[in-house]
């Protein structure tokens, strides 16, 4: 895992990225501290990359791709940022060494399975439910929730207009059929009715099509200046791999900083990345998943609310009353889901950009180190794997002097190298 801040206002930005990197498997892990996830794109170009979450992609580790773009672009320049983003899917896409038909098997594997893995334990859930009411569950019922589970997802990715991929249906079915026998075979412990599959395989097209995306995917960040731009920007991608020869990315987030508070991002902003719930602590007040929690606590009692009521108090309401009910408590929780957004805003994210807003370079780059140190010292003293760590790396562009670094670990000893 990693730990990733990138903190922007009108004088420049800073970004700073741990350097803990996870390997294993089987539930057997080792962490080292040694990866390189931050790279300046050039010294001509006022532009720095980040990368988080898989190492490699289609096996090549980033940190090659990224050298070899350098070798690409060369003293070319771009007067947006997003240009140097386009031009950079556009040399993987076109760049052969970063194709290999034989790795497409596996991709599609991972994407698959993921998502049907949340699938499964979606059913698991109606299972258990059913069980604790007294209902008998068999392989046929199982089977049936299954399938309106599958059908229900493929209606929904259907409904998305836009496909990341243009692959034909059949041609995937025929390529990859024994991807989706697997990942049956692997996820549904007894037989599966052979007209069912077909959901199946169509799923499995739909999910690698469509804006899904595994945990062996890649975050990219590319932050900086194009040469017409005079704030800094910043565009994070989704990076999935090949298939049939087709790049699956996504652009996720795009944000500049502006000329007055109320224009685009701002005059100031603070995005984290990967592991990023300290952050939002830090920003918000309150830990994100207990946040959830409370909200899906509060969710709970106002949806079994109306039940309650005629549990307790000995009274029958008609079905137009406890539905009448069930709207008033989707009304109260986003009233308070509101309430409180409203209080965070006003009470610590706008007053913490307010001062971010007008910080020196300095310390940008002190506040962004802050951050990464506050993420890795909370994975210290819990029992989760210690999966973001120093060193940290740190640095900050600008648009007159460019990328400069604060911290970097150095791997080269400069006396037995003194070439370099």
């Amino acid at each position: 895992m990693t730990a990733e801040v990138v903190i922007m206002n009108k004088k420049g930005l800073s970004l700073a990225a741990d350097s803990a990197i996870t390997s294993g498997a089987d539930g057997v892990q080792k962490v080292y501290h040694s990866a390189n996830k931050l790279f300046s794109l050039t010294k001509e170009h006022p532009v720095g990359i980040m990368v988080y979450g898989a190492a490699s992609f289609m096996e090549v580790p980033w940190e090659v791709i990224i050298k070899s773009f350098r070798d690409h672009l060369r003293n070319r320049k771009f007067a947006d940022l997003a240009d140097y983003g386009k031009e950079f899917m556009d040399f993987i896409s076109k760049d052969e060494r970063f194709k290999n038909e034989e790795l497409e098997s596996i991709i599609v594997y991972r994407v698959f399975s993921d998502y049907f893995k949340n699938l499964i334990r979606d059913v698991e859930q109606i299972i258990g439910e059913n069980k604790d009411a007294g209902q008998v569950v068999n392989n046929e019922k199982v089977t049936e929730w299954l399938v309106q589970r599958v059908n229900n997802s493929i209606a929904d990715f259907k409904q998305e207009n836009h496909s990341l991929l243009e692959i034909d249906y059949q041609s995937f079915k025929v390529k990859f059929a024994d991807i989706v026998t697997e990942v049956k075979e692997e996820f549904i412990p007894y037989d599966f009715p052979e007209e069912a599959e077909e959901c199946l395989h169509e799923l499995a097209f739909q999910c690698v099509t469509k804006d899904c995306f595994s945990n062996g995917s890649t975050g990219l960040v590319i932050t900086g200046y194009g040469d017409k731009e005079i704030f800094p920007v910043l565009i994070n991608y989704r990076l999935e791999g090949f298939v049939f020869g087709e790049l699956k990315y996504k652009k996720l987030i795009e944000r500049k900083i502006g000329y007055t508070p109320d224009i685009e991002d701002g005059v100031a902003c603070i995005t984290a990345f990967a592991q990023k719930e300290m952050v939002h602590s830090f920003m918000g007040g309150v830990e994100p998943n207990m946040e959830d929690a409370i909200f899906t606590i509060m969710d709970q009692v106002l949806s079994r609310y109306p039940e309650q009521i005629q549990k307790h108090l000995n009274i029958n309401f008609t079905d137009k009353q406890v539905q009448e009910l069930k709207k008033l408590g989707i009304e109260m929780y986003r009233s308070i889901e509101d309430a409180v957004d409203e209080y965070k805003q006003n009470n610590y994210i706008k007053p913490l950009l307010g001062i971010v807003r007008s910080l020196p370079i300095e310390e940008l780059a002190k506040m962004t180190e802050a951050l990464i140190n506050l993420t890795s010292f909370k994975r210290k003293v819990t029992r989760a794997t210690e999966s973001v760590g120093p060193p940290i790396d740190v640095a900050v562009i600008t648009k007159g002097d460019g990328f400069v670094w604060i911290k970097r670990k150095n791997l080269v000893d400069s006396e037995l190298n003194a070439r370099l």
